[in-house]
């Protein structure tokens, strides 16, 4: 809690410090935009909404400031402001909020276009860029890094101690067990020593014994949690040959009818468990899955029959295979399987769903839209796919952790749901509308709650929550602190857990991964050394001597100038040629690479200052010529290390590196846009040569790679090239994730067509439900000074809807992204019947959907990429040390050692001086206390600036300002008097 505190305490430092920049630049800049000349107090609009607007006239109007039309509007400061005039700098309360609004990266580009509009976009950019960096980018994730830290401080602490409560455990019952086999034995021992017990007898105790000894064992050795998919041949031999006995034995008359059923049994059972039934199964499921993902909207009459029919003929296929496996495994085995548990859920499932429909046509509980669970079947391939597995296993063993946290984020959003609707409930009632995200029932409520922590719009509900509350003369502004905690809580602290618990759960995946691959290296090892014993001992040193010999010369690094290849160059420049001598010490002058890199950084400046517009201008010009020796440099470049590396053939040449030939095809592509441009004649063939000109700039457009040449220093930047290093790497583990990622993703995807397929088409007019009404035109009543406007109704379809599978996986995308996420679940909710338009609330319960995909993909799936990120990080700089006997403590106590110097202080050498005197208060703590209190009094003068305050006051605080300046002055000429100027 209190790494999370200073967190806290520092971002409320930085919203602070911009808080008051922004007040100084800001404040009151936001009050100004265009009224009528007709009517000063009608606002002439830009768009839909008021702009701000600059005021310095058209001569001096700042570059990208917007300027009112001076023959129907002019600029005047009496507007409220955007948004109710909350988004403002005009106090450092307002200010506050706006700086924490942009930190949280919604609406910020909004304010920062306004800023532009009424100041210029000159110079607005240097406060909003590190607004967004520091505060954005850096401070709110250091609250996922003390989150994840915590997390799993926790997590080894609990692993700790239930390891220790598992041991004794386990010690107690070895101790039980060998205490009852020890008195279980002798009592054997008795009755073998007994004259009265049979041979048939002592055979059975001694193979029981034997049954027993092999089974403790065996629990010994792999432990007691068994795998349902692997090891219910083993569980159910045993069980299945006392039952069978018992059966053949009481049942005497029918022995031969048992035995017949037995092997009968036995081979079901071994079918079922043979790859190719395994696979069988696999493509029957893909199979449904297509013909349920092959249905959209306005399908044709026959694939709607042929889906019926092969609905029912994949139903009872599916229902066949559970019962023979029932009857193979037993039931107590079969549903010992989580997925055959699963499989005879969705079974019962569609079985009832097809009874319901046949007796009731017109009504569907939806449940057939679970079969595309089925698709989870295939995560059994993992047992073939150590890595993939082995994150699968992880991510199972994280639902205790995520069910716990779903519950706690469940509590606090119920929390807040309630205490939104004693705040807000029916007050965002206006009079032209109700605003679809509001707090004036409880299921509305948990879904406003619910959008205010994904982040999305969040700040438009502050701002509808604030108005409401200031219109009866109240303090409206003390209610955004409901908003604010609602977001730094939730948004920030619980649902970063998630991407801790994805940390955490990587690094085990990534662990497991890690000690399998070991176990196999020893495994190789190990029949490597066999086969060396069996070769001799003598000829397997010598090899190893022989192995060993070029590694010595390997570890020292070459400090000298680089040799030249002892290959010929194109089969034309030996190593002695003179042409080729002169090219190979060209290339590897001190400086060449320097002057390269220069060449490359005055190309990509000449290239962003192309004039897009007018492509033919005297500026273009002079910049094509320009780019002619920039391309001439670069040719010459890649002639002169063609001759030294020479092209392919031999290894170190030219092209067997992947930057050359990034290089190479770069120039390749300037020298032919170059030759087919001035390839233009101004007679008949002009056409033809401009045509392929114009063919050719997308290829005289791939100059613009030269920019990536600089990647080539990576190498020489430790840090640079270990970030280069991670994403690369983080590139080759992301696959299993994305296989994962990408199955769910299609689930969801089938499971919206089913749900929501046709039904998200709408009239413009609101008040027409089906197509055929929805003809002619209609009113449109934008306020009520304004004469209303005539448009014709269209019967449409929503930008973003699920009328096929491809559709709805881009929607669903999009809603991931959480951009527009909540007028999709709008949609969703008012979305009625197919072909029918919508109604506000129709369905809620269908948010169930968006909340489930919310929780599987923004705030687990997605959480686990970055969490690759970090744990590729770590494993970097854990690889720097696994070569040495330190670990990473160590070493940094070593680093810190050898960097520490002594601490020194000044201080004159003449105690009686004037400068001594002065020095011995300057340096004294009550100095420093004092000047300490004079920065917090300073800070909160700033802070006290306001819009339209009076004149009294504004001299008020520029007095005292100039009193603190003085004040810090006075503090520098004394410490420059008793420190020196060095």
């Amino acid at each position: 809690m209190a790494p999370l505190l200073q967190i806290g305490l520092l971002v409320l430092f930085a919203i602070v410090i911009f808080a008051i920049i922004g007040l100084e630049f800001y404040c009151g800049v936001l009050h100004r935009t265009c009224y009528s000349l007709e009517n000063l107090e009608e606002i002439v609009k830009e768009g839909e909404y008021p702009t701000p607007c600059n005021k310095d006239g058209q001569e001096m109007l700042p570059p990208g400031a917007y300027y009112c039309n001076d023959n129907i509007s002019m600029c005047q400061d009496k507007w409220e402001g955007p948004n109710f005039g909350i988004t403002s700098f005009d106090n450092i309360g307002l200010a506050m909020l706006t700086v924490f609004q942009c930190i949280t990266m919604e609406g910020w580009t909004a304010i920062l276009y306004w800023t532009n509009d009424a100041l210029g976009s000159a110079y607005n950019w240097i406060y909003f860029v590190p607004l967004i960096v520091l505060g954005s980018f850096f401070m709110l994730n250091l609250v996922l890094g003390v989150l994840s830290g915590e997390f799993a401080k926790e997590r080894e602490r609990v692993e700790n101690r239930q390891a220790f409560l598992k041991l004794r455990r386990q010690q107690q019952l070895e101790r039980e067990l060998n205490g009852y086999v020890e008195w279980i034995c002798k009592a054997e021992e008795v009755i073998l020593a007994e004259e009265r017990t049979s041979e048939e007898e002592k055979m059975r105790i001694m193979e029981a014994r034997r049954r027993a000894a092999a089974k403790r064992k065996k629990l010994k050795a792999l432990g007691k949690s068994r795998s349902t998919d692997t090891e219910e041949e083993d569980e159910t031999e045993d069980v299945d040959d006392a039952y069978l006995k018992s059966k053949v034995r009481n049942q005497g008359a029918c022995r031969r009818f048992w035995r017949a059923e037995k092997s009968f049994r036995y081979w079901i059972r071994h079918t079922v468990k043979q790859q190719w039934f395994y696979w069988c199964v696999i493509i029957l499921v893909f199979l449904n899955t297509a013909c349920v993902a092959a249905e959209h909207y306005n399908q044709p009459p026959f694939l709607s029959d042929f889906n019926y029919f092969a609905e029912l003929g994949f139903l009872g296929v599916f229902i066949f295979e559970m019962l023979i496996k029932v009857y193979a495994l037993g039931p107590r085995i079969y549903f010992e399987s989580s997925f055959n548990r699963f499989d005879c859920a969705v079974i019962s499932g569609s079985i009832f769903e097809v009874v319901w429909s046949h007796f009731k046509p017109d009504s569907s509980f939806g449940l057939s839209v679970l079969r595309a669970l089925r698709l989870l079947r295939i995560f059994k391939v993992t047992k073939y796919w150590s890595s993939l597995r082995n994150l699968v296993i992880s991510l199972l063993s994280s639902m205790r952790s995520i069910i716990s946290l779903l519950f706690l984020l469940f509590l606090f959003i119920l929390i807040f749901a309630l205490l939104g609707m004693q705040l807000f409930g029916g007050a965002f009632n206006q009079k032209d509308e109700t605003p679809l995200n509001n707090f004036d029932s409880f299921p509305i409520a948990l879904l406003t709650v619910f959008q205010i922590l994904t982040g999305e719009d969040w700040n438009e509900v502050m701002y509808q929550g604030i108005q409401s509350q200031s219109q009866n003369g109240g303090h409206g502004m003390i209610y955004s602190l409901y908003f604010i905690i609602l977001v730094l809580f939730g948004n920030y602290t619980l649902l970063n857990v998630f991407l801790a618990i994805a940390v955490d759960n990587l690094a085990n995946a990534q662990e497991l991964t890690a000690a399998e691959e070991e176990q196999q290296e020893e495994d190789r090892e190990k029949q490597q050394q066999e086969l060396q014993k069996e070769l001799g001992l003598l000829g397997a040193d010598g090899d190893k001597d022989k192995r060993d010999e070029p590694d010595d010369g390997d570890d020292d690094e070459p400090t000298g100038p680089k040799p030249m290849l002892p290959y010929s160059s194109m089969f034309i420049f030996s190593p002695t040629n003179f042409i080729r001598r002169g090219a190979h010490w060209v290339v590897n002058l001190r400086y060449f690479d320097l002057f390269i890199m220069l060449v490359i950084t005055l190309s990509s400046i000449a290239l962003a200052a192309e004039d897009p517009v007018v492509e033919h201008s005297d500026w273009n010009e002079y910049l094509n010529f320009l780019d002619y020796a920039f391309t001439g440099v670069f040719t010459v470049e890649m002639v002169l290390k063609v001759v030294d590396l020479g092209v392919v053939f031999h290894p170190g040449s030219y092209c067997r590196d992947l930057w050359n030939i990034l290089d190479a095809i770069v120039v390749i592509c300037a020298l032919i846009a170059f030759i087919f441009t001035q390839g233009s004649s101004p007679d008949g063939g002009a056409v033809l040569s401009n045509e392929l000109t114009n063919k050719l700039n997308t290829i005289k457009s791939l100059r613009v790679l030269r920019v990536l040449r600089p990647l080539k220093t990576i190498k020489r930047v430790p840090k640079l090239k270990a970030v280069f290093d991670c994403v690369v790497n983080s590139l080759k583990n992301v696959f299993n994730i994305l296989i994962v990622y990408i199955l769910f993703h299609f689930i969801f995807a089938v499971i919206a067509v089913q749900l929501f397929n046709g039904r998200f088409q709408k009239c413009t007019d609101v008040s027409r439900m089906t197509k055929p009404v929805c003809q002619g035109f209609y009113f449109v009543f934008e306020d009520e000074l304004s004469p209303p406007s005539v448009e014709q109704r269209k019967w449409d379809t929503q930008d973003f809807h699920y009328d096929n599978v491809f559709m709805a996986m881009l929607t669903l995308f999009a809603v991931q992204t959480g951009e527009g996420w909540p007028q999709v679940l709008q949609n969703s909710m008012a979305a009625t019947d197919e072909d029918r338009g919508p109604l506000p609330h129709h369905r809620i319960e269908m948010s169930l959907f968006y909340v489930v995909y919310f929780i599987v993909f923004p705030f687990f799936f997605v959480n686990i990429f970055v969490a690759l990120i970090i744990i590729t990080f770590q494993e970097q700089g854990e690889a720097e040390l696994q070569d040495g006997e330190m670990d990473k403590n160590q070493k940094s106590c070593i680093d810190f050692a050898i960097g520490a110097r002594p601490l020194e202080r000044y201080m004159p050498k003449d105690r009686d001086s004037v400068k001594y005197k002065i020095w011995r208060m300057v340096a004294s703590t009550p100095f420093e206390y004092f000047i300490m209190m004079l920065i917090v009094l300073n800070t909160l003068l700033l802070m006290m600036k306001y819009h339209r305050q009076t004149t009294a006051y504004q001299d008020m605080l520029h007095y005292m300002n100039t009193g603190f300046t003085a004040l810090f002055f006075v503090e520098c000429i004394l410490k420059i008097i008793s420190f020196g100027v060095k």
